[in-house]
């Protein structure tokens, strides 16, 4: 009887702590990349790196402008050598699926892709960042940006320039150091952030995969404006896979100069990803009601 009494209660009390207990904190179920994860103090803080500025582009195979839009972002790149990092995406679902769809003959198209460039994280990546200014494509953000006299972060590609400008004339608190390489079947990343001044804002670190060097079909314009079909455009930047998580991972320590974070990453490479042609891009960044930022860097895989 007396052990009856105590499962009863033991149950009263689980239903009554679920009532009032709060909602609780995502939990992230995939599988853990990190490998290694330190944080110390090294002084004096090193000489702060030249600020590198993020072009985050959101395109598709079937936007017969896109390509004006990854012209513009190279000629940018371009312009400022080593200083612009691209990051194309396409999104999966959602109001852009009509452009982001690859192409099947099966389906009545004229052509077939052979690759399907879209992928879950791209389409979180752009939730996070926030809607366009229209609802179609191209559009980019520079540095998750919202600029002064703009409504959102997500804007036409003809104003890209002038803010990459803005934004090449600032300076980065955290400094940035990265290795990739391909290792069997996965590739393995070392990521050191150093802080030359004090931050005072919950700073975060997401780590990407890209891929360039794809030959595919690519909707485009002709000299007239008329739409058609690039069958051997080659599409460069693309989001493959997020080693992070999608909004990254928070980095859990004061920030001061002189602070050192150093985290090791391996993720299975996916086979359809050429090992050749695969780079990894790394930003610190805010992830509250500012998204902005703070510095960027990118380097091969070897």
């Amino acid at each position: 009887m007396k052990n009856k009494f105590l499962l009863v209660l033991f149950f009263v009390v689980i239903i009554l702590f679920q009532a009032c207990e709060e909602e609780p904190p995502y939990i992230n179920f995939a599988p853990d990349s990190t490998v290694g994860d330190t944080t110390y103090i090294k002084l004096p803080a090193p000489t702060p790196q030249a600020k590198n500025v993020l072009i985050e582009e959101y395109t598709g195979v079937r936007c017969p402008n896109c390509p004006k839009a990854q012209s513009e972002a190279k000629l940018i790149s371009d312009n400022n050598p080593g200083r612009i990092n691209i990051l194309t995406i396409h999104t999966l679902g959602g109001i852009y699926n009509p452009l982001t769809t690859p192409f099947d003959e099966a389906r009545g198209d004229k052509h077939t892709s052979k690759f399907d460039f879209r992928t879950d994280p791209g389409t979180k990546i752009n939730q996070l960042t926030g809607p366009g200014v229209t609802s179609s494509l191209p559009l980019g953000n520079i540095n998750r940006k919202l600029f002064s006299g703009e409504s959102v972060r997500n804007i036409e590609y003809q104003k890209w320039s002038s803010k990459v400008t803005e934004e090449l004339g600032l300076t980065t608190p955290a400094n940035i150091n990265i290795q990739a390489k391909n290792i069997a079947d996965s590739i393995e990343i070392e990521l050191t952030v150093t802080y030359t001044e004090t931050v005072a804002d919950s700073n975060y670190v997401t780590v990407i995969v890209l891929e360039s060097e794809m030959e595919d079909v690519q909707e485009s314009r002709d000299n007239n404006g008329n739409s058609i079909y690039v069958e051997n455009y080659i599409h460069k930047h693309v989001l493959r896979g997020v080693v992070t998580d999608y909004y990254g991972d928070l980095l859990k320590a004061s920030y001061e100069p002189g602070r050192v974070f150093y985290k090791k990453y391996r993720i299975k490479r996916d086979p359809k990803w050429n090992p050749a042609h695969l780079d990894v891009l790394a930003m610190v960044h805010l992830n509250t009601t500012k998204k902005n930022v703070l510095h960027s860097k990118e380097v091969k895989v070897n």
